[in-house]
């Protein structure tokens, strides 16, 4: 039994963290046929790669979709999950790319000549407004970090114990990074039955990373389509240009932030799982 609900719950992630990211992505690229009239978009369809790809997804679909809507949804559910496997592969590598050009680049430099700049405009006693600044300091550090941390400065303490523990346990020395952590601390808790969240945290994880990606994506997908279809566009799909532009913006920050949260939580998660295991004893003799 507790196999059989492993898989499911194996199959419920893989839900989550891939098909539903990939119908998400499908969506977005369909999207543009509810602001443009389709038969009139055929006549410049020949201008761009793009259009003329979704005009002929349109005509498919409205051809088979009544005779065959079986065969469709199950094509689109196979799209859906290869397309959601290829979103997961370049969101991660999108990432790593952001992380050097930004967390280890630009923002740097950007540092410094703020502070520069906040002990030149402030010189006497800037900490006054501190509470001031702050929300917005944090809303412009939090848009352009891109690097994920596994596990809340606090709990370093909770990190060396249980390397310590481990590395007079086994008589070696174990690296002191991220990975080794959560990869112990994984087979640990599988091994062992524990009961974690971790699992839970980590396809949440994946699926707010591939969203995040998707949305940005959508941002210059919008962008581009309103440029080249300007001419076809109705009053209501121009009226209501700004809410179409804006929401992807929007979505793209949402994910962005929740996926470095519970990179956090899946870290930390792990970091706690390992620490109770190890100290167990301890714990229960005090109980």
């Amino acid at each position: 039994m507790n196999d059989f609900f492993s898989k499911l719950e194996n199959f419920f992630f893989d839900i989550l963290g891939l098909i539903l990211p990939g119908v998400v992505f499908l969506l977005i690229l369909l999207s543009p046929v509810l602001l443009v009239d389709m038969e009139k978009m055929e006549n410049i369809a020949g201008q761009s790669v793009i259009l003329s790809a979704l005009t002929t997804v349109w005509n498919i679909l409205k051809e088979h979709w009544v005779s065959d809507r079986g065969s469709v949804l199950a094509i689109a559910t196979i799209l859906a999950y290869l397309i959601g496997h290829t979103v997961k592969v370049f969101s991660r590598i999108k990432y790593e790319f952001l992380t050097a050009i930004f967390d280890k680049g630009l923002n740097r430099p950007v540092t410094r000549l703020y502070n520069k700049a906040k002990s030149w405009i402030f010189p006497k006693d800037p900490y006054k407004l501190k509470p001031v600044l702050r929300p917005f300091k944090n809303l412009i550090a939090s848009i352009f970090t891109f690097e994920t941390v596994s596990y809340s400065p606090k709990d370093k303490i909770i990190r060396q114990n249980s390397l310590n523990i481990l590395n007079d346990s086994l008589k070696i020395e174990l690296p002191d990074d991220e990975y080794s952590i959560v990869k112990i601390s994984a087979v640990i808790t599988n091994q062992e039955k524990l009961r974690s969240l971790g699992t839970f945290y980590l396809a949440k994880y994946n699926l707010y990373r591939s969203l995040a990606m998707i949305f940005l994506f959508t941002t210059f997908y919008y962008l581009y389509f309103y440029k080249v279809t300007d001419s076809l566009l109705s009053a209501t799909s121009r009226g209501i240009s700004c809410i179409v532009l804006l929401g992807p913006i929007i979505f793209w920050y949402t994910f962005h932030e929740k996926y470095k949260r519970y990179w956090n939580l899946y870290g930390g998660e792990r970091l706690m799982s390992l620490f109770y295991f190890l100290n167990k004893k301890k714990l229960n003799e005090r109980g």
